[in-house]
């Protein structure tokens, strides 16, 4: 789908609710092929992680400019934030979650998968792990490089050969 500003396309892996205007989250990998500007989500915290090229400049009104030159490091800003984007050398692929900071927190870390089954849980919310290398298995679904497993609230053992994102994304009390 397009960005909402128009300036580059999106895939959407995952979001809740699955459809409306209106989500809690939002998980989807960007196709940024030209420097520009970012869309606009007022309200919603966003991490951003390079998967695919070499990387961008991001330029902020509201905060310091960071470059984003490294695979599969991730980096939080705030959806409300002016963005613009500078391509280092030629297009780049990046993984996105946004969360509505009203309804809900994110973390996302990235795992160096071994032998050794690794734990993570959410309470009331979502475990989505992203297989950024290698294959994993994460609440007893498998995934190869490229695959997005979501898992709801309890603990998950991960484990596999390879490299992943994880995210956990919890409901605010109340909310």
């Amino acid at each position: 789908m397009p960005w909402k500003n128009g300036q580059g396309i999106t895939r959407e892996i995952a979001r809740e609710p699955a459809s409306g205007e209106d989500f809690l989250w939002r998980l989807s990998i960007a196709e940024v092929a030209a420097s520009g500007d970012f869309s606009l989500f007022p309200g919603y915290d966003r991490t951003i992680s390079l998967i695919e090229g070499a990387g961008m400049r991001l330029i902020f009104e509201e905060a310091p400019e960071k470059r984003i030159e490294h695979r599969f490091e991730p980096f939080d800003f705030n959806g409300d934030w002016f963005c613009h984007c500078k391509l280092i050398a030629g297009p780049v692929r990046d993984f996105n979650l946004m969360v509505d900071r009203k309804r809900a927190r994110s973390r996302t870390e990235v795992l160096r998968l071994s032998e050794s089954a690794i734990r993570r849980s959410v309470e009331a919310g979502w475990l989505l792990v992203y297989c950024a290398e290698g294959a994993l298995s994460a609440g007893g679904a498998e995934a190869e490089a490229g695959d997005t497993v979501r898992l709801g609230p309890g603990g998950h053992e991960i484990e596999g050969d390879g490299l992943a994102l994880v995210m956990s994304v919890h409901m605010l009390r109340g909310r």
